[in-house]
């Protein structure tokens, strides 16, 4: 295999992983919903996180397991990948299936990574062609996007300073947010906002509460992701999670720490968003940055209004709530162990066990005396 098609299948690996991951984690979420951890936002979080970090780091558990097994360290019989579970489930009659299509099936990535490498068809160089233009405009998108934020950053002033952490206020924002550089974090408000202290207040403590949470680490570490996954459904679901998760866990952790009523809070979210939907309001697409508040006023952000007043619902049930909170450690673990032990098994493929010579013999068999049906 050449250092291209390994890169190629590496990739494909990743995004299979990515969706599998995520359906764990929806599914996991809807039982925890089921068992009354549906307002406990920082458990949601932390197992999602968790998912994609488990993600993140599965080549290097697929390296290394596949360097015990040359070594000797890890027996042959523990290679056994996904598609050789589904060979001994058709074996022993789990499905039924003409053998040369599943043959087919179970050949067709390695068909689909040859044609997209080669260039052998139309079609995929179609495909290549429009992710790799996909791939630009996002990567655009995101260069400006930091561009602008810098420039914002940078055109504000100075108003308190903590360590490395600066809180700036500037002209040209309606919503307050939160980002980082390389050594230094920064809180940026409305120069309005000086005129009213309790919202400073409320607005200052949640982005430091995003600080805490380690949000803009992630919110940056998904933004550098965005332009290899941008047509991955499961990572666009899986980022839109992580903000509406951050903001509602966010919104709790302040209210149930600090001596803020519920209900003013509440009332500095609209004041927030009704600022930053004002007409005369310059609204800029900030990402690696986290804001108070997320105002979407395109066709695709309509939904921003619901997830406004689901915020502010959580708000008030942040004190009578389960969070869960001895129990995301044992489910952490879990998932993240599940994640990896897939990944492994979408890597390992067993060509020469016992199965696939039985199954290579089906085969011939099939394509000597015409189409048969086996298993079932």
């Amino acid at each position: 295999m050449t250092l291209t098609n390994y890169l190629v299948d590496a990739y494909i690996d990743v995004n299979i992983l990515l969706i599998i991951a995520l359906t764990i984690w929806a599914t996991t979420r809807f039982i925890l919903l089921r068992l009354g951890f549906s307002q406990a936002f920082c458990l949601q979080l932390r197992l999602l996180n968790g998912v994609f970090v488990a993600v993140a780091f599965s080549p290097l558990f697929v390296m290394a397991f596949d360097f015990l097994l040359q070594k000797g360290a890890v027996a042959q019989t523990y290679a056994l990948g996904l598609s050789d579970l589904v060979l001994a489930q058709y074996l022993n009659g789990g499905f039924s299936m003409q053998p040369s299509r599943l043959e087919h099936l179970l050949g067709l990535r390695g068909e689909l990574i040859t044609g997209f490498v080669d260039f052998k068809t139309t079609g995929a160089m179609i495909v290549v062609a429009m992710a790799f233009v996909g791939f630009l405009l996002v990567l655009l998108r995101l260069l400006h996007s930091i561009w602008t934020l810098e420039r914002i950053v940078q055109n504000s002033f100075e108003w308190r300073r903590f360590g490395n952490l600066h809180l700036r206020v500037s002209d040209r924002i309606h919503v307050p947010f939160s980002t980082r550089g390389l050594k230094r974090r920064y809180i940026v408000f409305p120069s309005a906002m000086l005129a009213h202290s309790d919202d400073l207040k409320m607005a200052l403590a949640h982005e430091f509460q995003h600080l805490r949470q380690g949000d803009i680490e992630w919110e940056i570490a998904l933004e550098a992701l965005r332009p290899l996954f941008f047509w991955n459904p499961a990572f666009i679901f899986g980022k839109r999670q992580v903000e509406q998760l951050r903001e509602l866990s966010c919104d709790q952790s302040v209210v149930r720490s600090t001596q803020f009523d519920g209900h003013a809070y509440c009332e500095c979210l609209l004041r927030v968003c009704r600022n930053g939907l004002h007409p005369g309001a310059q609204r800029v697409l900030l990402v690696s940055s986290v804001p108070f508040v997320q105002v979407e006023t395109s066709f695709l952000g309509v939904n921003s209004v619901d997830f406004l007043r689901r915020r502010m619902a959580s708000v008030f049930d942040a004190e009578q709530v389960p969070q869960g909170d001895s129990l995301s450690r044992y489910l952490q673990g879990l998932l993240m162990s599940l994640v990896i032990l897939i990944s492994i098994g979408l890597t390992c493929q067993s060509d020469w066990s016992q199965d696939r010579l039985m199954f290579s013999a089906i085969v011939n068999l099939e394509r000597l005396h015409g189409p048969i049906q086996f298993g079932g």
